[in-house]
């Protein structure tokens, strides 16, 4: 389901208006007593404006419930686990801000943590991904011997508040920034998409991503004067996955893509990031990971088309749109253009079937343009977008629909677009 933008026990009115709307993307797979802790300690620690986008992925313990009950949040349920990084693309694709922050949830944030990300990509046009510290993380981020109690948390304001002030302002550049908490300007997700699905449930995709973000010209930092209390691995705990092996199989694709040695300990993060940067040059084809989309971009779609094909993608959180979509495309063209209308529905949205049926009972047959009603699932818009000369961009889908559709060669369209509401002469 899709609301509004107004984060829950947040008042416009009191929002830092100094800094742009910021989309905290949050990924959730059961363990609800962390996610409540997050979301408590981002409403208590955040005057910056934000909208909070919720992707669950298959969560069985109450989770998707209580994530509805939050006034004004984006939801997004699916039915199975995605992975991190498909969760994270899904969410990035409905982010409606000017900068976009992936969380994790089994974090605690404290005052002036987003503030201090903000200042870090205001600091240089060329940063575009900012991280912050914290107590339990990989590599350089990890602040050692914090003096607060990192089970109950006691503590945890007084010494953040003395470590952020005494850090206040310092950057420190690093090539690859771990993907707990990572403020992205939305500049980069243009140029290189999101996260490449073949790493699966999780591990080395934030690597991946941020190495093509410096490919792709950005700079990344740690911004010293943030602190987040990080748990660790929660989801992975709970599901009893073996953190182990998902990381072994990674690793081993991480190497491949990006030609590095076996001598390199890449599991301990301890690659020559630069090294490896100086030997690719950026390249579009190869280095933009669609938000929508499957991860294999060679899939084709058959259409028995007329000449021109335009995509239009229903969406069940945006009934609303999804009509406004379907009757100006059924009354923008008649039978006699050149024109297939490609209706993309998901086989489990019952709603949109309904909305399509009452749009074409509306125009009637004879006045109808040329359909082909293709039923795929949201994540499978690759194939279809690849056989459009046009793809219509609406709904909480519409700024990754955009990045697919221009990375496939398609252009983006909006409703307006689609031209004036005509009757085919012939059929009058």
């Amino acid at each position: 389901m899709t609301m509004g933008f107004i984060p829950p026990n947040e008042r416009a009115d009191s929002w830092d208006m100094s800094r742009p709307l910021t989309s905290i993307v949050i990924l959730t797979r059961n363990e609800l007593a962390y996610t409540k802790l997050c979301v408590a300690s981002i409403q208590a620690h955040t005057p910056e404006p934000y909208e909070l986008v919720f992707v669950d992925n298959g969560s069985t313990d109450g989770t998707v419930e209580w994530l509805r009950t939050l006034p004004n949040a984006i939801v997004i349920e699916n039915a199975d686990n995605l992975g991190f990084g498909g969760g994270c693309n899904q969410g990035m694709a409905a982010a409606r801000g000017a900068r976009i922050l992936l969380l994790n949830n089994d974090v605690v944030v404290t005052t002036g943590w987003l503030d201090a990300l903000h200042d870090a990509l205001d600091r240089d046009p060329q940063v575009g991904i900012a991280g912050p510290r914290s107590n339990r993380i990989a590599g350089i981020q990890q602040v050692d011997d914090v003096e607060y109690d990192v089970e109950t948390l006691d503590g945890l304001e007084e010494w953040a508040a003395t470590w952020t002030a005494q850090h206040a302002g310092e950057l420190a550049t690093f090539p690859r920034l771990i993907g707990f908490c990572l403020l992205v300007e939305r500049a980069v997700v243009e140029r290189i998409g999101g996260f490449d699905l073949r790493y699966g449930l999780g591990n080395f995709e934030d690597d991946d991503f941020c190495l093509r973000a410096v490919l792709g010209g950005f700079t990344c930092v740690i911004a010293q004067g943030s602190f987040i209390h990080h748990f660790g691995s929660r989801t992975f705990v709970g599901e009893g996955i073996r953190y182990d092996e998902t990381l072994l199989g990674n690793r081993d694709r991480f190497a491949r893509a990006w030609r590095i040695p076996p001598s390199d300990d890449i599991a301990s993060g301890s690659y020559d990031a630069k090294r490896v940067l100086s030997r690719v040059t950026f390249d579009p084809a190869r280095h933009f990971a669609p938000l929508v989309g499957v991860p294999d971009d060679g899939a084709r779609l058959q259409l028995d088309a007329r000449s021109q094909v335009i995509a239009i993608c229903c969406d069940a959180a945006d009934p609303l749109g999804t009509s406004e979509v379907l009757a100006a495309a059924l009354t923008s063209y008649g039978p006699r253009d050149d024109v297939t209308l490609a209706i993309r529905i998901d086989p489990r949205d019952t709603v949109s079937f309904r909305l399509l049926e009452n749009a074409a009972d509306s125009v009637g047959d004879p006045r109808l343009p040329d359909i082909a009603l293709v039923e795929r699932c949201a994540e499978n818009d690759t194939a279809l977008f690849t056989a459009a000369d046009a793809v219509v961009v609406h709904g909480r889908w519409a700024a990754g629909r955009r990045l697919l559709a221009t990375h496939v060669g398609a252009t983006a369209l909006t409703v307006d677009q689609l031209g004036a509401p005509r009757v085919d002469s012939a059929a009058a």
